[in-house]
């Protein structure tokens, strides 16, 4: 029985064979080497085959299982094979040869019923595993669900809330530009009465003289006459139409100028889906601040569960990059800087580049350096610029409001390189609030 329970232990879940070369993951679930590289080379993710937790490192060898297997191997192979019957002697007592037949038929049936019974009850709690595993996930999904209706819900507040401060805007600027086309008629109008009145005046002039001249006619008294001065010929006056084109011209982009106002841009915009569930991001996904815990966050892979720390949405692998971080200094430390994709959002996560992670901090009163040492910077920093030279394998950390250096990393990324945002998880009426700058290239280029 004993040898039936170490065969169940040391028999692989997938090939149903004892250990060949056995490796375990991060949830302790062992397996044959070949048997896993086997299974994971035909799916998309490496995971667990009896538990599916996702494996983030390289399975490692276990030793003492490879060690315990080979010696079971040894021992089943050095094992005396099953002994046959023989034909009983006629000198042999019938008592004898039963004792020496039947026990070790015995003992064969139990030997042949027993490894399949060990296999199915371990097999049996791997399915009950995997069915707690599935309720779990349900439960997962479930929150993932509500979570993504709340999310719409949200979005299209906030999108209706842009849109209706947009249309507001452009009808103000409708009625700007009807206003100017009616100061411009209003101009002219006033500009043309004066010419209308001359004309009128020199017409009714014109008739008088005619009027004159065709009864001195009349009268023959043609010594009696005094020849009228003739004045000079009235011509339209330029300038008395409408100026479309000032009306007109560029109006779009004299609007979308205007809106530029309205409008803000910003370099980095934080993910909600990565952030702790202690913290809170405005609604223009620009700011965060820590608030009270909210449980009815779903776990999603993508979320820290690492106090207080968010993403940035869109990561870099190439190019130059820059930034500016407003710290509203609280009481709460904080750190700005950029990790890797592949940096841990468990429970407890490393600091410094061994780790995937390379920022400025401020714990304790004290500012760390992206090595974790501390240091003295000049002023204490109230905008931190954040500029990644990726392909030149450079971070540098700037005082924006004094264009003072504070620190620097020169070396080499490997990984896409994400914004990342980290505030202590200390509740306080006045929060310290990490909020990224609008990136003012894109106004200074429209103006």
């Amino acid at each position: 029985m004993a040898e039936t329970l170490l065969d169940s232990f040391l028999t692989c879940f997938l090939c149903v064979k004892t250990y060949s070369e056995p490796v375990s993951l991060d949830c302790d679930h062992s397996f044959c080497s070949r048997c896993l590289q086997q299974l994971w080379s035909q799916q998309p993710s490496r995971t667990c085959p009896v538990c599916s937790r996702s494996s983030e490192e390289e399975p490692r060898v276990n030793s003492a299982l490879k060690k315990l297997s080979e010696q079971f191997r040894l021992r089943l192979s050095q094992a005396p094979p099953p002994r046959s019957e023989e034909p009983v002697r006629a000198s042999e007592e019938p008592v004898r040869a039963s004792e020496e037949t039947e026990p070790p038929q015995q003992e064969s049936k139990e030997e042949a019923e027993e490894p399949p019974k060990g296999l199915i009850s371990s097999q049996l709690q791997a399915q009950k595993e995997e069915k707690l595993h599935c309720k779990q996930l349900s439960q997962i999904y479930g929150k993932i669900q509500r979570h993504q209706e709340e999310q719409a819900g949200h979005c299209e507040r906030c999108i209706k809330a842009v849109f209706s401060e947009l249309h507001g805007f452009l009808q103000e600027e409708e009625q700007r530009s009807l206003s100017a086309l009616r100061e411009e008629q209003l101009r002219q109008k006033q500009s043309l009465g004066p010419e209308l009145r001359k004309v009128k005046e020199t017409l009714t002039s014109v008739s008088n003289s005619i009027k004159e001249l065709e009864e001195h006619l009349q009268s023959r008294a043609y010594t009696q006459y005094q020849p009228l001065a003739v004045p000079p010929r009235l011509q339209p006056k330029a300038g008395l139409l409408l100026d479309q084109a000032k009306v007109l011209g560029n109006l779009g982009f004299r609007v979308w100028r205007s809106m530029r106002s309205k409008v803000k841009h910003r370099a980095v915009v934080l993910d909600p889906n990565t952030a702790e569930r202690s913290l809170r991001l405005s609604d223009d996904l620009s700011t965060v601040r820590v608030e009270e815990e909210d449980e009815n966050l779903p776990l999603n892979p993508e979320r820290f569960q690492y106090e207080g720390s968010v993403l940035g949405h869109e990561g870099f692998s190439s190019g130059l990059h820059q930034w500016d971080v407003e710290v509203v200094q609280g009481p709460q430390d904080w750190a700005v800087g950029v990790v890797n994709e592949s940096y841990w959002r468990g429970v407890v996560g490393g600091v410094g580049p061994e780790y995937g992670h390379w920022c400025l901090g401020f714990y304790g009163r004290e500012y760390f350096n992206v090595h974790s040492k501390t240091f003295t910077p000049q002023r204490r920093p109230q905008k931190v610029r954040v500029t990644l030279d990726y392909d030149g394998g450079q971070l540098t950390f700037t005082d924006a409001d004094h264009m003072t250096p504070i620190c620097s990393y020169t070396g080499s990324f490997t990984e896409k390189m994400f914004p990342f945002f980290w505030l202590e998880c200390l509740l306080d009426s006045n929060p310290t609030e990490l909020r990224v700058c609008e990136d003012l290239t894109l106004r200074e280029e429209s103006e």
